[in-house]
């Protein structure tokens, strides 16, 4: 059907509405009563539906504005083109023609923006209007769910486009920012890298540079930590009564000690006056009993429930945004998953009755919401804040009508996912879990007079690092302390379960003793908190002391769970989410955007995913160290601009003041670029190549051998959570397994530059008790054997013998063959 047929056919008023996706399409016409047929739109009486496939059109390549901007220089930047450009994204030119022709046609009376409620999805539509010319008044579909019943009440209350303008200032914002920097930046430092003679492409971007740098900050504190030994002193007390338990030595705020000796020798005196019976022996100094309250967990956005995801399935934050997605799209199980708010609405509120009575109908929850329907609770400002919901509130179950047929139907995952949602939807309406919790100091030798008794809190314990700063180490003490000695004990036992019972949190591996337990072990004060015997103040106890070895350890790589909160708050360690929740707009992208970031850094290499950690790769550290300007990799700086966006967004901030700046940076950079010193040339670099007139995604490998050849300086030493050829510079061999890729000399050894599709040839660096030459490397990969030489066999004996190649072989492709004679 040519459109020039639908309003002769369908009416004098037809209502033209643009969906984001053919699936969500199919919904609208479905509730609309339209059939869902066609292969560029559905029409109806009164609506014709058509949908975008995404971005179908994007920003310009720079030669499009000046033809002087096609070739990579230094002198032609920086680029900052007067207005900005659209052209067809490549993907789907015919479904783009005709959603600009339906655009075009004066007869509509007016156009629906369908497309997603969020900042991505006014940019999508604002973009195809802008390239079609405009077209009919438009007004805003805004929902945040998919059940036929939120589609109709989205329609009946459709809202002007004009009232979405700033969030559109806010999407256009965003989109032409990251051009600005990522365009002018990638072939600054590029052309400056060319001009010492290689030809490494510096694929730089506004977020995906700070956040690769926070991961390489955080390998390079882990690559140059050198582990320090020290002690610490466990008591093991016991009652009377034959009660247990462990107390760890402190001294003030000091719970280490320096040299073995200085332990050995607190212990034996603490030892020797162990009886209940001495009159100095340990006795309970002073004991604190108290009922503390942990209130239910923040509803989920999107960010928060990729982390629980990660931590508690091992869920990729990709994997995760998927089956919401689909539990949004194809289930209209939940809500908007792409959403920053972790509260609701006071008008979603008042669904919550039918809600809870919805999910009561379900076995795994009957008798938590039962609960809640038979005594309705009413909502605290934890969970019902008008203030912090923007775009969508928090993610939450819907459309649970005959849903026990549905959530049947979902596969595991999926099933999940949905699981994580409805509990944490329901503990928020809870009471607070509570917990008692008992503090007790033992002293061991006579009371000196007039010294005050150690007290409790940070005043008495001293205040815990960040467990992100790998250089605040508690201190250690490295002289005997005169007597008496002290021990501290925490016990904690829960006495309400509350919310934690929705959850499915036991009291013997609740979720709050496990972040206690994490950070005694990050901040050294010692094991899992037991729980404790009856104690009085005054009570003799019996004990035996003992020094336990410990070694100072490195902060720890970055999960996707950790990356993310890293994200939320520019790299600020918060461990608080109302503190985080507060950082939000000021994070590393957004909600919707970081799991694509993360994996546009494993898809260009310079990431690498080892069991749940995230490394960068040689080629990442490369990258970093190759960046001439601090604030490119700064996410600080990144995330200001995004709390920028944020206040566009609200109408507090104006987008011409922000491009402005934008611009006034950019050209700072490239002023900052151009009298910066190059990097040194490196070997394997070519010069003289044309870089391509925008960046690859990803780098092509002959723009990628520089990058490699810079991570070669620093790839001799063994790396073992890189893959054994994931990086380093090319050694002008072809692998004897597949005879197709290049051998590399990666972290560990040389490997086959085709490793991820499947080639496992490798030839470690340190084969039968030997460092190997680049010189025995081409002899045993040329000549199938290297020449004789002293090598160690695998019983520790030092034998003459040679390597000989086996390229088929698993976990090493040299074996040591033995040979007599001169």
């Amino acid at each position: 059907m040519h459109v020039n047929d639908i309003p002769a056919r369908y009416g004098p008023r037809v209502q033209l509405v643009v969906a984001e996706k053919p699936s969500v399409a199919r919904d609208l016409a479905r509730v609309l009563g339209v059939r869902p047929t066609g292969e560029h739109w559905f029409a109806g009486d009164g609506h014709v539906i058509t949908w975008c496939i995404g971005h179908l059109v994007e920003l310009d390549e720079p030669a499009a504005y000046d033809a002087r901007w096609r070739a990579w220089r230094l002198d032609t930047l920086p680029m900052l083109p007067p207005e900005f450009r659209l052209r067809p994204s490549p993907h789907a030119v015919a479904q783009l023609r005709a959603v600009t022709r339906l655009l075009a046609d004066r007869r509509f009376s007016s156009v629906v923006n369908a497309c997603d409620a969020g900042r991505e999805g006014e940019l999508i539509f604002r973009y195809v209007y802008q390239y079609a010319g405009g077209g009919p008044p438009v007004r805003r579909l805004w929902i945040s769910s998919l059940t036929d019943d939120a589609i109709r009440k989205g329609f009946a209350a459709l809202r002007p486009g004009a009232q979405l303008d700033a969030l559109a200032d806010a999407a256009r914002s965003r989109s032409e920012a990251d051009w600005l920097v990522g365009m002018n930046a990638t072939r600054a430092v590029t052309a400056r890298g060319r001009a010492a003679g290689h030809t490494a492409l510096y694929s730089i971007g506004r977020v995906q540079t700070p956040t690769l740098a926070m991961l390489v900050r955080r390998e390079q504190a882990i690559r140059s930590f050198v582990p320090r030994p020290y002690w610490e002193l466990r008591g093991e007390l016991r009652t009377a009564d034959g009660g247990r338990f462990t107390a760890g030595w402190r001294r003030g705020p000091v719970a280490r000690l320096a040299t073995a000796a200085l332990a050995q020798a607190i212990a034996e005196r603490d030892t020797a006056h162990g009886a209940a019976a001495d009159p100095v022996g340990p006795r309970v100094e002073q004991l604190r009993a108290r009922t503390v309250r942990e209130p239910p967990p923040l509803l989920f956005d999107l960010t928060a429930l990729q982390r629980t995801a990660n931590r508690r399935f091992g869920f990729t934050a990709a994997r995760t945004l998927e089956i919401a997605q689909a539990l949004y799209e194809r289930h209209k199980l939940v809500t908007y998953p792409r959403t920053d708010a972790r509260h609701l609405s006071s008008d979603v509120a008042r669904e919550l009755p039918a809600l809870f009575a919805r999910l009561a109908e379900l076995p795994d929850y009957a008798a938590f919401a039962g609960e809640l329907v038979a005594h309705p609770p009413r909502p605290s400002r934890r969970v019902v804040d008008d203030a912090k919901v923007h775009d969508h509130h928090a993610i939450i179950p819907t459309g649970l009508t005959g849903a026990t047929r549905q959530i049947d139907a979902l596969d595991r995952d999926a099933r999940r996912i949905f699981d994580l949602i409805a509990r944490r939807f329901l503990a928020a309406f809870y009471p607070d879990a509570e917990f008692a919790i008992t503090e007790v100091w033992i002293r061991v030798g006579a009371a000196v007079a007039g010294e005050p008794p150690p007290g409790f809190g940070d005043a008495a314990l001293g205040p815990r690092p960040p467990h992100d700063d790998a250089a605040a180490e508690p201190a250690m003490l490295d002289h005997l302390p005169p007597p008496p000695d002290r021990y501290f004990a925490r016990g904690r036992i829960r006495v309400a379960a509350g919310w934690q019972a929705v959850a499915g949190i036991n009291a013997a591996n609740d979720r709050a003793n496990d972040r206690a337990n994490d950070r005694a072990a990050a901040d050294g004060r010692g094991e899992p908190e037991p729980v404790l015997p009856a104690l009085v103040v005054g009570q003799p106890l019996s004990g035996t002391f003992a020094p336990l070895a410990k070694q100072t350890t490195p902060p720890p790589r970055y999960t996707e769970a950790t990356l993310l909160g890293a994200m939320e708050s520019a790299g600020k360690a918060i461990d608080d989410e109302v503190l985080r929740a507060a950082m939000k707009d000021a994070g590393l992208g957004t909600p919707a955007t970081r799991a694509s970031i993360i994996e546009t850094l494993l898809k260009r290499d310079y990431l690498a995913r080892s069991q749940q950690q995230l490394v960068p790769t040689e080629l990442g550290i490369a990258l970093i160290d190759a960046v001439p300007v601090a604030s490119l990799a700064s996410p600080e700086l990144t995330g200001a601009w995004e709390a920028r966006l944020a206040r566009i967004a609200r109408g507090q901030d104006s987008r011409a003041a922000f491009m402005a700046d934008i611009a006034g940076y950019v050209a700072e950079l490239v002023e900052t670029v151009r009298g910066s010193s190059p990097p040194a040339p490196t070997q394997g670099s070519r010069p003289g190549s044309q870089p391509p007139a925008s960046p690859p995604d990803p780098p092509s490998p002959a723009s990628r051998a520089g990058l490699q050849s810079l991570a070669a300086s620093r790839a001799s030493s063994p790396r073992p959570t890189n893959p054994p050829a994931a990086v380093g510079a090319a050694t002008e061999l072809d692998c004897p397994r597949c005879h197709q890729g290049a051998l590399l000399t990666g972290a560990r050894g040389w490997g086959c530059a085709r490793w991820r599709e499947g080639c496992g040839f490798v030839v470690w660096f340190e084969t039968a008790g030997r460092r190997l030459t680049a010189a025995q490397l081409r002899d045993l990969v040329t000549r199938g054997k290297t020449r004789k030489a002293r090598f160690v066999s695998d019983r520790g004996v030092e034998l003459d013998g040679r390597l000989v190649l086996d390229p088929s072989a698993e976990g090493g492709a040299a074996r040591l063959e033995p040979v007599g004679g001169g």
